[in-house]
């Protein structure tokens, strides 16, 4: 019989919690003596000992250094109190074996089951849920706990206090009751996240106006604060009004990147020489500010409707080749009138440019995260280049997949849509840089130099463009207690391109699914299971629109802003959409000529 013992260790720090718990075949008479609890049932055994006092705790664990650590911080408020808690907790493995690669594919197995939405909110529940994953998984042979009580956190807003000089801080996550907490203790403070939440909406509307009534709606203030924070916007030139005030708009344009921009009530009709052969797609406005960046000859047709879709269409030259980019309104992005939406302008743009040959879609997602292994491991700012396995024929290839989840009594279902381009040709030049791509290598790559440039252009003193150093690895449960995961590390010594400020680029399949970014456990489990590195914001009706219009030639090009959707937070969007339009300039700047 297999036993999973748990031995408490004393410790002289009184804020600090110590086990050890081991796989054993037997159990000694000897140790029989020091059993404090045997379980039965399902946890048939599982024993727990009498703790271990400083003085044996030399002779009996001497097991030699351990084979992985991973350090997590948890922010929890308890049930039994108000005041919220930070603990850091420390797990140390041991393996039956010496195989890395199989210590690293266990440990990531055990850290997904442990972020299930049930995670164990209490020490004893921590321990029980590991012993249970020791039992499951046969490679770890002993696991050392330590929980410690560590600071206070931080006060109340306190993270948000540069809000007002840089539009990048995301407030859109941020709950009602803790705006109105805030508002409380501090009304600046308030209408600064106000004026956030209303420059964030406006951002995601684009190119579609909204009216002081509806971003009044959305951010639970009243009309006259909301006109008041809007003329501070416009003040800024952050914001355009329309019909005497009635609509107001993101103003669409930057410091170092000026040219012609037009307002038509119909697009103009271009020679042929002019029409672009390649559409980007976005959905991001900081996404499409990136992609602008990469043209040269460009200009601008904005075509604005009080009511319905509007349109914003820029054209210019990447390379040799014509291109067309433009931005899909982002509100209500998981309403299925706002997926309509994004099919209709999609089929309008396809519609408009008839001699698109190759389309483009550009800007953020959510990554996936490894919490063991380093090489799969993806951070913000690297990029993910959708590929399909060329030497394939079969019809299960996919670049891109759309996940609907279902609960039944038999746990959770899913069915996947999904998306393999006709044509390869820009698979080709992808499979080209693929073969040749090496993270560690010291060497200067093409879309590095696009993406320096690109930070030159469309930094200024509103928008910081520049690759931010906070790169936290958070999730959350119960919607109010938070967990920093620390992230793999390198131990192989190699050059660490993100050290130096630059993504590593990674190839493989990307997905969507509006459940699965609220629900971290299934997400991960269904990305092991199908091969997925990142989630966007759901782009299936771009999909069937790109499908239906007959483009046989398409590309999913990533960057990862957050570890859900690529939507939750603005901080990490700038640069990481930066990154994935100068990863998608590569690629056209390959393409030959006609």
């Amino acid at each position: 019989m297999e036993y999973i013992v748990l031995e408490p260790l004393v410790s002289k720090n009184a804020a600090l919690n110590q086990s050890i718990i081991e796989r054993k075949s037997k159990i000694t008479p000897e140790e029989e003596k020091l059993i404090l609890h045997e379980a039965e049932g399902s946890f048939t055994g599982f024993i727990v000992k009498q703790p271990i006092s400083l003085q044996q705790q030399e002779s009996m664990l001497n097991f030699g250094k351990f084979d992985l650590s991973f350090k997590l911080k948890i922010l929890m408020k308890h049930l039994t109190h108000t005041e919220e808690q930070q603990e850091q907790r420390v797990l140390k493995f041991w393996f039956i074996n010496n195989d890395k690669k199989e210590h690293l594919t266990c440990s990531n197995m055990f850290f997904r089951n442990l972020f299930k939405q049930d995670f164990p909110r209490d020490y004893f529940s921590f321990l029980l849920r590991i012993m249970q994953m020791i039992k499951a998984l046969k490679s770890i042979t002993r696991v050392k706990v330590e929980i410690e009580k560590i600071g206070k956190p931080q006060p109340l807003g306190s993270q948000f206090l540069s809000i007002a000089n840089k539009i990048t801080s995301s407030v859109m996550h941020l709950k009602s009751e803790l705006i109105e907490e805030i508002g409380q203790k501090d009304p600046k403070q308030f209408e600064m996240i106000i004026s956030g939440k209303i420059l964030e909406f406006l951002e995601r509307s684009f190119p579609n106006p909204m009216s002081i009534e509806e971003l009044a709606n959305l951010t639970h203030a009243d009309h006259e604060l909301v006109y008041k924070l809007l003329c501070n916007l416009l003040d800024r030139d952050l914001v355009k009004f329309y019909d005497d005030g009635a609509s107001w708009v993101r103003k669409f344009a930057h410091v170092h990147d000026q040219h012609d921009f037009y307002e038509v009530q119909q697009q103009p009709v271009l020679p042929d020489f002019q029409k672009p052969t390649i559409a980007i797609i976005t959905v991001n406005y900081y996404e499409k500010l990136a992609v602008d960046a990469m043209m040269t000859e460009k200009i601008t047709f904005y075509r604005r409707k009080p009511e319905g879709e509007s349109n914003v269409y820029t054209i210019g030259l990447i390379g040799n080749h014509r291109v067309v980019s433009t931005k899909l309104p982002l509100l209500n992005k998981d309403s299925r009138s706002a997926k309509i939406t994004s099919g209709n302008t999609t089929t309008r743009l396809l519609g408009i440019f008839d001699q698109i040959e190759h389309v483009f879609l550009v800007g953020c997602a959510g990554a996936v995260p490894n919490y063991s292994d380093f090489g799969r491991h993806l951070r913000r700012g690297d990029i993910v280049v959708s590929v399909p396995d060329l030497s394939d024929t079969s019809e299960e290839d996919f670049i891109y997949g759309q996940f609907e989840i279902t609960k039944s009594q038999r746990g959770f279902q899913y069915s996947t849509k999904s998306w393999l381009p006709k044509s390869p040709d820009l698979y080709r030049i992808v499979q080209t840089i693929q073969k040749s791509y090496e993270p560690q290598s010291e060497q200067m790559y093409p879309w590095e130099t696009y993406i320096n440039e690109a930070v030159e252009i469309l930094t200024s003193k509103e928008l910081d463009c520049r690759r931010p150093v906070e790169d936290k690895l958070l999730f959350t449960f119960d919607d109010k207690n938070v967990i920093e995961v620390d992230h793999p590390t390198d131990s192989s010594g190699s050059f660490n391109r993100r050290e130096y400020g630059y993504p590593v680029l990674k190839f493989g399949r990307i997905a969507s699914g509006e459940a699965l970014t609220k629900n971290d456990g299934l997400r991960n489990l269904l990305s092991e299971e199908n091969g997925i590195l990142c989630f966007d914001t759901g782009m299936d009706q771009v999909m069937e629109s790109i499908e239906g219009n007959r483009k046989d030639s398409f590309i999913i090009i990533r960057s990862i802003s957050d570890y859900s959707d690529g939507t939750t937070t603005k901080e990490w969007q700038p640069y990481a959409a930066i990154c994935a339009a100068a990863f998608a300039k590569t690629i056209i700047s390959a393409l030959p000529t006609v």
